[in-house]
């Protein structure tokens, strides 16, 4: 599951559900946004003219520039952002962004071989496309993702979902935020963000998944 989250992930930089079929003129943007995104994602991975370094930083400004950020770290935060103080809200969005993009596009060096192909494309909510794509390994099964693809509010086509095997990520970190900051507080949400990212940044295994343990408080909780 971990290899399907980064590789999903990785497509992202381009939920499972019932729906009618796009308009043809949605249906063929949402494609060629994916398919495009997609072969950026696969020509950067495949090249080895930098360091390894080189190729996670461009990877990490390809999937910031189309995935709205900025959206999905208000909708995860629920209603805890209406009562957030601003000093909050910038230090949460700030963390959030780095954790997400560190999450999903750490280990970007073992899928240099992958493929895709888009299966279907559906209307989805509020003018939103459902672009359903099958991810090919060598040597290993292929699985299916949904990505949830919309015009932001400057026209622009962005991610603002992916669904992995029937978990939503944007519903499943709603659940689990609103978990930790009814128990532990923001700003210890916050410090968790911020925890996770360094994590995933030096490539900690411990780290796969969303998921804040609010049960396990990391070593500078625990020396308070």
């Amino acid at each position: 599951m971990c290899a399907k989250r980064f590789f999903a992930g990785l497509f992202m930089c381009l939920g499972l559900c019932v729906a009618h079929p796009a308009a043809a003129n949605d249906s063929d943007d949402a494609k060629a946004f994916t398919v495009d995104l997609g072969h950026k994602a696969l020509a950067v991975l495949s090249d080895n003219s930098g360091s390894k370094q080189d190729k996670r930083e461009r990877l990490e400004a390809l999937f910031a520039e189309n995935v709205d950020i900025d959206w999905v770290g208000k909708f995860v935060l629920g209603r805890f952002w209406k009562s957030a103080t601003d000093e909050q809200k910038q230090q949460y969005i700030t963390n959030y962004k780095t954790f997400l993009i560190k999450h999903y596009t750490s280990n970007l060096t073992e899928y240099s071989n992958a493929d895709f192909e888009v299966t279907r494309v559906v209307a989805g909510d509020n003018g939103a496309s459902i672009v359903s794509m099958r991810i090919k390994r060598p040597g290993a099964e292929d699985f299916l993702v949904d990505y949830s693809i919309r015009r932001s509010s400057n026209g622009a086509l962005m991610v603002y979902d992916i669904v992995v095997e029937g978990v939503s990520m944007i519903t499943t970190q709603r659940s689990e935020f609103s978990s930790v900051v009814s128990q532990k507080g923001l700003d210890y949400l916050i410090a968790q963000l911020a925890q996770r990212s360094k994590r995933e940044e030096l490539g900690d295994e411990g780290t796969g998944g969303t998921k804040m343990d609010i049960n396990r408080p990391d070593s500078d909780d625990s020396k308070n």
